[in-house]
């Protein structure tokens, strides 16, 4: 677990570069009036290691590509087909929906610059401080006005990789159970809040989590993963997976199966997925979105 600790940090200064911390204000709003897709996560869903790492200074190009080839602008793609939002409810599905715009909320970790302090990756405790206002805003200035037109049409969520990963590297079982116990009252938190503020219709799907280990060096550790991920008791299910596919169904989200569809070739490192991997994610969140569709009826 030392070799695994030492990577762990090696891998954190080959997050985000630069910027500090002034440097993660909310993103620019797209035209208004338009229909939206609102994303918020951690690093997975920022796209982080989806291209090659550039130089540390070039950190505002380097998240670009990692955007463009991570999981959540391929969904907007898939998304402008699949979806039906003209103003007046179309008789053709294959209107689609072509104009749909992007917020994407979610952030790598951001190292230290200057005098800026950084800021670590994400966790469910930053996301509600960070994310989540600037989404209830962004849902109830939409999907409660009279312009059924610029509604955010679904929104997706990954978190909690970061918080549960770095307490299972401690080896301490009490900091594992007491992350994950954290994690279920914010995790709960966010569906909640995030459903009030959209309505009881709107899609929200959620992402369980990939076991990197077994393919980036440390397959020793790889069942103990496994464990944590979909066996482990806590109060509300099986594992980190099973928290997060309770609440999910607990809130009216559908979770991407993102467990165990990613193999051998699919890391960049011990918690990033590169393109193959991101492609086979983008994946289940289609398959989650058809299955948020079929419940709708």
């Amino acid at each position: 677990m030392k070799r695994l600790t030492r990577l762990l940090a090696a891998t954190a200064l080959v997050l985000a570069g630069g910027g500090g911390a002034a440097a993660v204000a909310a993103p620019p709003q797209p035209p208004p009036g338009l229909p939206l897709y609102l994303a918020l996560g951690d690093s997975v869903a920022n796209g982080q290691n989806s291209a090659a790492p550039s130089d540390i200074d070039a950190y505002w190009a380097q998240v670009a590509l990692w955007r463009q080839n991570g999981y959540v602008t391929p969904l907007r793609a898939y998304l402008k087909g699949a979806l039906n939002c003209l103003p007046a409810a179309s008789p053709n599905a294959a209107d689609g929906c072509k104009q749909l715009q992007l917020t994407n909320l979610a952030r790598s970790a951001v190292p230290p610059n200057g005098s800026n302090p950084g800021l670590n990756g994400v966790t469910t405790q930053s996301l509600i401080v960070e994310q989540l206002p600037v989404a209830e805003a962004t849902l109830t200035a939409r999907n409660k006005d009279a312009n059924p037109r610029d509604n955010v049409q679904v929104v997706t969520l990954t978190v909690g990789g970061n918080e549960i990963f770095d307490a299972f590297q401690t080896q301490d079982p009490a900091r594992l159970q007491a992350a994950l116990l954290t994690f279920i009252g914010n995790y709960n938190e966010i569906l909640a809040r995030l459903r009030a503020a959209a309505g009881p219709d709107m899609p929200i799907i959620t992402m369980t989590y990939f076991n990197p280990l077994p393919y980036c060096g440390y397959a020793a550790y790889g069942d103990a993963a496994n464990y944590v991920l979909e066996a482990l008791p806590t109060p509300y299910g099986t594992g980190l997976n099973g928290i997060i596919r309770n609440l999910s169904a607990a809130h009216g989200a559908v979770p991407a199966e993102v467990f165990g569809k990613l193999g051998a070739g699919d890391f960049f490192d011990c918690k990033h997925p590169n393109t193959s991997g991101y492609a086979k994610i983008t994946t289940a969140f289609e398959a989650a979105w058809q299955t948020a569709m079929a419940r709708k009826g």
